[in-house]
């Protein structure tokens, strides 16, 4: 046999090896994690007013604080009806940023304690908490108009120091909860002075818990 047909001749043998071999390409499949961790935007502006503070007046001035000289009746905080039409400058906008609606809440840190004056600093208090000797009441509505003027329809007090309210249980981006608050001061016999506390307010997600208070 010479070397041409030798060549032929493993050819043969080579395409017959081919037409009587299957050949199997493999599969192989890896699985792994698709993560993502999302922390959404959550965001408020209090007003000018808000932002400054509470501060209670009589029971016929607004816009200006004095002292209260009646402590058997509501006097009001000094921006109620200061704006446009009567209506409050106590306001809190979620962001427009927000991608989420919120849920809004306020607590008082404390009952009003004695700064200065006839009172003993540290020690002569004005309680927020409603009782039936009066108390921190407050209301809230959608406009700055809203129809509530004076406890106690559709209106609120202080459960007590620590304890969050909800004053807005569904707000969505670019939208304001107007509130006004009112002081029925107890004791009626609190002495002369200047009484301070200091109030939280706290945003979260429509579906989260408020949380606990802790100023």
């Amino acid at each position: 046999m010479n070397e041409k047909i030798l060549k032929i001749s493993i050819i043969l043998l080579f395409i017959l090896f081919l037409a009587n071999t299957t050949i199997t390409l493999g599969q192989q499949d890896f699985q792994a994690i698709m993560n993502a961790s999302i922390q959404q935007p959550i965001c408020i502006q209090l007003s000018n007013n808000y932002s400054a503070g509470v501060f209670f007046t009589n029971t016929t001035t607004i816009g200006i604080q004095y002292p209260i000289t009646n402590m058997k009746v509501l006097n009001n905080a000094t921006a109620n009806y200061v704006g446009a039409s009567f209506g409050t400058e106590y306001y809190v906008q979620a962001c427009p940023g927000n991608t989420i609606n919120v849920k809004v809440a306020h607590c008082a840190c404390d009952d009003l304690i004695c700064q200065s004056g006839d009172c003993a600093v540290g020690t002569d208090k004005l309680y927020v908490a409603n009782t039936s000797q009066g108390g921190v009441g407050w209301a809230n509505g959608t406009t700055a108009t809203f129809s509530t003027h004076i406890p106690p329809g559709n209106s609120y007090y202080f459960q007590g120091i620590d304890q969050y309210q909800i004053i807005a249980g569904d707000l969505a981006p670019s939208s304001s909860i107007y509130m006004r608050y009112w002081m029925d001061p107890r004791p009626d016999s609190a002495p002369s002075g200047k009484y301070q506390t200091t109030f939280q307010i706290r945003a979260v997600e429509i579906s989260s818990s408020i949380g606990t208070c802790s100023c």
